[in-house]
């Protein structure tokens, strides 16, 4: 009995440690990332325009904020924010622009490929009519004969929201990659 006892407070034991052993260092994350040292011309994403050309709205996701979120200097307000993942001098960003002007750079302090089949899992398909899919159809095949006036159809995206003690967890879903940022519930 007593050697049951002490093989069961071993095996808890372990576990206990396996979990902590695999928990994130957000800490240690967020003190290796870095703003970005440069200021953009104007205040203007330079390939804004190769999108507004590729697809026929906004590809980028709409993020809005009703907390204040720091990350180093920066704070930024509550809001709507359109989030932009870039690479700038070789590292991976996320612009938050408003308005169309880039307002903060956050550096991405992990970068993932997205998993297979996440957004047939996580994304609603949308509902249509009969009359919807019909002029779906149509307009697909017109498109498909005249493909100069056809825009893109931009990449899925999906935005997901945690809260640890210290941080907020941002990670961004965007085409085929899996961007993480983190930002302090409070100033230093």
């Amino acid at each position: 009995m007593i050697i049951m006892k002490r093989f069961f407070v071993l095996i808890c034991a372990v576990i206990l440690l396996s979990q902590t052993a695999f928990a994130t260092d957000y800490d240690s994350m967020y003190e290796a990332a870095q703003p970005f040292s440069t200021k953009l011309y104007n205040d203007i994403d330079p390939f804004d325009d190769e999108d507004n050309i590729k697809y026929a709205y906004s590809p980028y996701p709409l993020f809005r904020t009703s907390a204040n979120l720091y990350f180093k200097d920066y704070n930024i307000e509550p809001g709507y924010s359109t989030l932009t993942p870039r690479k700038l001098k070789g590292e991976d960003y996320v612009l938050f622009k408003q308005g169309g002007k880039v307002q903060y750079i956050i550096p991405i302090v992990k970068k993932e490929p997205t998993p297979i089949n996440f957004y047939d899992a996580n994304i609603p398909k949308v509902k249509q009519t009969k009359m919807q899919k019909f002029t779906g159809t149509v307009r697909k095949k017109f498109y498909e004969i005249s493909k100069d006036s056809m825009k893109m159809e931009p990449p899925k995206s999906l935005l997901n929201v945690d809260v640890d003690v210290k941080y907020i967890i941002v990670t961004l879903y965007y085409g085929e990659d899996k961007y993480t940022l983190l930002f302090r519930r409070t100033p230093y």
